[in-house]
């Protein structure tokens, strides 16, 4: 016998086609919408009852003004949770129960896209939010229908999303957070990747990115830059939304209910499989190359209401990206993006943030797609000393960027341990990369001739303490003192960073 499946769409009208793809997805998103909330709420628990408590009554409390639902998913606790959710004295709440925890990925395959309101924030029980979090994030995300998921800052993340908010009760973290939580478009970043806590998603990027957003053969780490790029390369902006605090309850550095071994080996294997997917992305390596730190070297911005930026090898392009948040919190929200790179691997990753032309090329090519004289800004990532003509690459540089306009470029040190080390028989840890060996010194005063340098940043190895030491202990003891704090700081720098103001 047959089996048939009904579906009412009696009460639906066809979706309003526009001649935008966004526009579609939208009308198709609405079309679908029929008594749901504006925002579904989905918290999800395993066991950690006090966590799942707090995480709950900060909701309730903090969640005002706004049409939401809370879905509550019990994964599987033993120690009264599903209880606790029946008690929950709020209305317009699901509960979904399943008997036993078979990971967070198999929980949320229970549900449908039609399951959620216009916007679905997902909240794990070691969550506490906030004053106006939601308004806020409701506020970031309705800015632009292109903004795909908006992310608060948190304590106790990585990724450069933690604002170091310190406090000693609960109350006085409320507080404090009440005071943060003030909406600012000033404070919104583009982000390559974003570290999921209380993260805000557009309905519409459900529809076209498939629900779940995580691809299910992520068992490992990395789910959410995995989430993040696959939002970005439908279409969409990844938004940091720094204007909006919550308290991530989690001892992420001491890897608090995880085992350390367990732990790494997640990382190497989740890492691998991001690699595997995007066909040689690293996830940390080709994204993580914030210039956040250095933009304090920069000089203030001289243009007032928009700005062109050019990125040359700036891998997925954070340094790009990093340079037009900056510009955004100066008040400049009109910014260009362009890049150049030489690898195809990037380029995909460049298109979704540049809104200029992108060119893949050999490094000979660099001035033939775009206009001399053009850029306010001009930052090429790849040092200098790494390329087949470095004096050319230069030239090009600064015949791209406009008079008054800043180039930002680096200098691989050759002088560092790396090298000394190599000379000693340690090949082990030997950068084989070539670069020619150019002093720091000399490049500096060769760049008198296109303008000021505005500084010159030395940016050191990720090195521990021991290591530290290690490198210490390769000078020779005869050596003076001050000569010796010289030589280390020198050996140390992995390369420099120079800001120059253009003649």
């Amino acid at each position: 016998m047959d089996q048939i499946i009904e579906r009412n769409m009696d009460q639906m009208e066809p979706p309003a086609v526009g001649n935008s793809l966004f526009e579609n997805r939208t009308a198709m998103a609405e079309m679908r919408q029929t008594s749901q909330p504006e925002v579904s709420i989905l918290i999800t628990a395993f066991n950690r009852l006090e966590k799942t408590r707090r995480c709950v009554e900060s909701v309730l409390a903090n969640t005002t003004g706004i049409h939401y639902e809370l879905i509550l998913l019990d994964n599987g606790s033993t120690d009264g949770t599903l209880e606790y959710f029946k008690s929950i004295p709020f209305q317009n709440k699901k509960i979904i129960h399943i008997s036993k925890n078979l990971g967070a990925g198999n929980a949320i395959l229970d549900f449908t896209i039609d399951d959620f309101g216009n916007y679905i924030c997902s909240l794990a029980n070691d969550i506490i939010v906030t004053p106006h979090w939601m308004e806020n994030l409701l506020v970031c995300m309705k800015s632009d229908p292109r903004i795909g998921m908006v992310n608060p800052v948190s304590s106790n993340t990585s990724n450069l999303q933690d604002v170091g908010l310190t406090f000693k009760s609960y109350q006085e973290m409320q507080a404090k957070a009440g005071r943060f939580n003030r909406s600012d478009p000033h404070k919104w970043e583009d982000r390559q990747r974003l570290i999921t806590l209380g993260t805000l998603y557009r309905k519409e990027v459900l529809l076209a990115g498939g629900w779940p957003l995580s691809d299910m053969g992520f068992f490992h780490d990395f789910i959410d830059d995995d989430v993040t790029f696959k939002i970005r390369r439908l279409g969409y902006r990844t938004v940091l939304a720094g204007d909006t605090w919550i308290c991530h309850d989690h001892d992420l550095r001491s890897g608090e209910g995880k085992d350390p071994v367990e732990f790494q080996q997640s990382l190497t294997i989740g890492r691998e499989n991001f690699r595997e997917k995007y066909f040689g992305v690293d996830a940390w390596e080709d994204v993580n190359n914030y210039y956040i730190p250095y933009l304090k070297h920069f000089p203030p911005p001289s243009i007032k209401t928009s700005a062109r930026v050019l990125g040359v090898d700036v891998r997925c392009g954070t340094p790009i990206l990093d340079v037009k948040n900056w510009l955004r919190k100066a008040g400049i929200f009109q910014t260009e993006l362009s890049a150049f790179t030489q690898d195809p691997k990037y380029w995909v990753d460049l298109k979704t943030i540049c809104s200029g032309p992108v060119f893949c090329d050999r490094e000979e090519f660099l001035t033939d797609g775009f206009l001399p004289g053009y850029f306010d800004y001009v930052v090429a990532d790849r040092p200098l000393n790494r390329y087949h003509e470095p004096q050319k690459m230069l030239d090009s540089l600064f015949a791209l960027c406009k008079s008054g306009g800043v180039v930002a470029c680096k200098l691989k040190n050759t002088f560092s341990f790396q090298e000394y080390a190599h000379l000693l028989g340690q090949w082990n840890i030997y950068d084989r990369e070539y670069a020619y060996p150019i002093p720091p010194e000399e490049f500096n005063a060769a760049l008198g001739h296109w303008g000021v340098v505005q500084a010159v940043i030395s940016i050191p190895f990720d090195l521990d303490e021991g290591s530290r030491q290690a490198v210490n202990g390769l000078i020779p003891a005869e050596f003076p003192e001050n000569q010796r704090s010289e030589l280390l700081g020198r050996m140390l720098c992995r390369e420099y960073l120079f800001v120059i103001e253009k003649n």
